[in-house]
């Protein structure tokens, strides 16, 4: 992809513009103390923002384009407004902060304030009291397209068909095909598809059908369907048809044919934690394609457990799955939590036999929230959270759907605890700006960077969670050669040590700098890192250990003492 080309044509955002009546460049920042709780209702300001929208294609002004301001400053609701038939928008009213701005709208690709490339982190818009900022314009680009057919095995067109344009990327914890964004597909009678609202980049096309058929030969049936298939016609992905598309760009015919398998059944137990049977209850089997911008679930087949535990899931094509079952919720309360369970399956054409299936109630943390001294944080307990993030995301239930309503709330007394955790996980303290998480400790044990795990039903109670109010601070201004702000970049603050790199960690820490060149990265833990400046980098790829290990080289060495902070001047780098 051009370097150079991408900031005029998606660039979208015309940097050089963002003028301010009121504020200054400034090389640095005061640290902030205890941040406002980012679920109060939005407080009055006296800033304005103020800018147009236009086309990239034509040049002219796009109505009817949203604009989207959220800060915690805002509280819950984000700040909201649609362009006029001028292109023009304002936002008014603002209190001081550090904003994300996002346009939208249909036909055009979504972009956010400082995005120049694709899936690229946007930047902070830095908005003081009285501030009136003006021309934080936006150039919106088309969105690409992808069209085709697809087939049967014999070559017929097939209605009803999904299609998804699948990319790369890191997510949960590993590098997986996921949807791109929420475009998925579905082909009409003729089998023609289109999918649309794509980012440029490089994709790969799958079509799936939930349909089955018997066939007789000899004196035998045989039952069939078809795989997950990618362009042209291959149920594997090391031979799939790479699609690349460039911005705005239509490419088509991208035809696939269906590859055809014999479908297989699905049997075993299932019972719940202590081993009674699920009569009566539903074992479901499913079909997840899903990623960090949305998702779909379909559903491939069920079995009622009998009596005896027993369950038969039949005429299911080849593919990869997950198995679901929920026991009966004995009652009613805050702390019951239902049993479930989830385990992904791959079917190949061959019957699976002696399945067991038993549910969990998966098991629970239990804490309490205090600073340094041992005394309650002064701020709203609201402002801080607790989760847990499971080691193995994919053999693990839904969060939302295992948790109960004030599972990851602090309480007024600072009491947390979060329900629901199965298997390994790491747990994860939410603190507002001007707080750092200091330790998670369990009867002399630093759980804030290890994973832990209890037995299915039991609760790790005692947990003691140390909070300071003083973070961290590692900061700077990227200038060019010519001394002018460098906004086009993000910096990536991260751990020397390498065992420190893994998913939402918190020794990893990427940033871009606001519209003067500033860059702030608060609340890392005191100890070594390594920082560069990157021109790109797609947004949450930083989480990779693999592309951390390529920037060591080039990056820069510091190291953090606690409420220390750190001014560190980096030359910008091309991955």
């Amino acid at each position: 992809m051009d370097r150079l080309l991408l900031p005029t044509l998606l660039g979208a955002l015309l940097l050089s513009g963002a003028v301010s009546s009121a504020q200054q460049p400034t090389a640095g920042r005061t640290p902030q103390g205890p941040a406002r709780d980012p679920v109060q209702q939005a407080r009055p300001g006296s800033a304005t923002v103020r800018g147009r929208v236009l086309a990239a294609d034509t040049g002219r002004p796009l109505r009817r384009v949203r604009i989207t301001l959220a800060s915690s400053e805002l509280g819950e609701a984000p700040r909201v407004t649609s362009t006029a038939l001028d292109g023009r928008y304002e936002i008014t009213d603002l209190p001081a902060g550090r904003y994300t701005l996002r346009a939208e709208r249909s036909g055009y690709l979504t972009l956010r304030y400082g995005q120049t490339r694709p899936l690229e982190q946007g930047i902070p818009l830095d908005v003081r009291e009285r501030d009136t900022i003006e021309r934080v314009d936006f150039t919106l680009p088309r969105a690409g397209i992808i069209t085709g057919r697809v087939v049967d095995e014999l070559g017929e067109p097939i209605s009803d068909v999904q299609v998804f344009a699948m990319r790369s990327a890191y997510w949960q914890g590993r590098r997986r095909l996921v949807p791109a964004g929420s475009f998925v597909g579905r082909t009409d009678d003729e089998g023609a598809y289109r999918l649309s609202g794509l980012t440029p980049g490089t994709y790969l096309v799958m079509a799936v059908l939930r349909d089955t058929w018997t066939t007789r030969q000899g004196n035998v049936e045989q039952t069939f369907g078809y795989a997950p298939t990618y362009a042209p016609g291959t149920a594997a992905v090391a031979e799939a048809q790479r699609v690349t598309l460039g911005i705005g760009q239509r490419i088509g015919p991208v035809d696939l044919a269906l590859v055809a398998g014999r479908a297989a059944s699905i049997s075993g137990t299932a019972t719940d934690a202590v081993g009674r049977p699920l009569a009566g209850r539903t074992v479901g089997l499913g079909r997840q394609v899903v990623g960090p911008d949305s998702g779909a679930f379909m559903v491939a087949g069920n079995g009622t457990v009998s009596p005896d535990g027993t369950f038969t899931i039949t005429n299911i094509p080849p593919g990869q799955y997950t198995l679901t079952a929920q026991a009966p919720v004995p009652g009613t309360g805050s702390n019951n939590v239902p049993e479930r369970i989830v385990m992904p399956i791959t079917v190949d054409s061959v019957d699976l036999t002696n399945v067991r299936l038993m549910t969990s109630p998966g098991w629970s943390m239990a804490g309490q929230i205090v600073t340094e001294n041992g005394t309650p944080p002064n701020a709203r307990s609201n402002g801080f959270g607790l989760s847990a993030t499971p080691v193995d995301a994919d053999a693990a239930p839904d969060p939302q759907a295992t948790r109960d309503a004030d599972s990851g709330r602090v309480m007024d007394d600072w009491s947390t605890r979060v329900s629901g955790i199965y298997g390994p996980a790491r747990l994860h303290i939410r603190v507002p700006d001007g707080w750092w998480v200091k330790s998670i400790v369990h009867e002399g044990q630093e759980l804030a960077d290890t994973p832990a795990e209890m037995p299915s039903g039991e609760t790790l109670a005692g947990v003691r969670i140390v909070v300071s109010n003083r973070p961290t601070h590692v900061q700077g201004r990227l200038v060019d050669d010519k001394g002018m702000p460098v906004t086009d970049a993000t910096v990536v603050v991260f751990a020397r040590d390498p065992q420190k790199w893994y998913d939402e960690s918190r020794w990893v820490r990427a940033v871009r700098p606001d519209q003067q060149g500033n860059y702030h990265a608060d609340g890392l833990p005191p100890g070594d890192y390594l920082a560069i400046a990157l021109d790109y980098v797609e947004d949450g790829t930083w989480n990779d250990p693999a592309l951390i290990d390529t920037l060591r080289e080039n990056a820069q060495s510091l190291t953090l003492m606690e409420a220390e902070t750190r001014t560190v001047a980096l030359k910008l780098m091309t991955p």
